[in-house]
């Protein structure tokens, strides 16, 4: 119970920490917004390609801003500064890939380029690199602890909420116009059919026999 109690602790000062140094609220605030919208508008049925470029694009732009705070503290520890950076270079070497495997359009891009997981990472190492919290055990510990619990809390949140509105009208309108198209091929069918029973008689009317009282007899 207390390791427990530590780990919910150190995880939530991690998810605080940006109120106690606005200065990171630039980046934080963005990458909570956009991961909320596009979790509930965009991928609640799949992440798209441009869904996953967008994302990439993310992943790309955090990294940056990442090794920009590094350049800024030279006063830390070696051993520190180089654990970050290769953090920072591995997240920004993951958007150019998630962007190079969008444009050849390979199918590990729909999972790769989720804004889930990208926006979880982000949220969590965002203060580490500015300062406001120290890499331990321990704190390595709550973040990966907590990523599948971030993960299905938010699945489930996703599929508590109702469905976006414009994907209801979407979904409803779709369904009646392939109800009219259905209704519409089967008037059409059933015009189709009575042409053919009128010119199934017309050759009998043509070409049978001479009518009786007729002359010339007409054929």
């Amino acid at each position: 119970m207390v390791a427990i109690g530590e780990i919910l602790s150190t995880f939530a000062q991690i998810l605080t920490s940006p109120l106690q140094n606005p200065e990171m609220l630039w980046i934080i605030v963005p990458i909570y917004l956009n991961w909320v919208l596009t979790d509930y508008w965009q991928e609640r049925k799949g992440t798209s390609f441009g869904n996953a470029m967008s994302n990439g694009f993310v992943a790309l732009w955090v990294g940056l801003d990442w090794t920009k705070q590094l350049f800024r503290s030279y006063s830390e520890a070696s051993g520190s500064l180089a654990v970050k950076l290769i953090i920072s270079i591995l997240f920004i070497a993951y958007g150019l890939f998630i962007m190079k495997e969008v444009v050849q359009a390979k199918p590990i891009a729909h999972y790769l380029g989720r804004i889930r997981e990208i926006s979880y990472f982000a949220i969590v190492a965002t203060p580490i690199y500015y300062g406001a919290i120290q890499i331990t055990g321990l704190v390595v510990l709550s973040i990966l602890v907590f990523l599948p619990v971030w993960y299905f809390l938010t699945e489930a949140i996703d599929r508590a909420l109702p469905a976006p509105k414009g994907d209801e009208d979407s979904t409803g309108d779709m369904g009646s116009k392939g109800l009219d198209l259905g209704a519409q091929n089967i008037d059409m069918g059933a015009q189709d059919f009575g042409v053919g029973d009128m010119n199934a008689g017309m050759p009998n009317q043509q070409f049978g026999a001479p009518q009786q009282g007729q002359w010339p007899p007409q054929f």
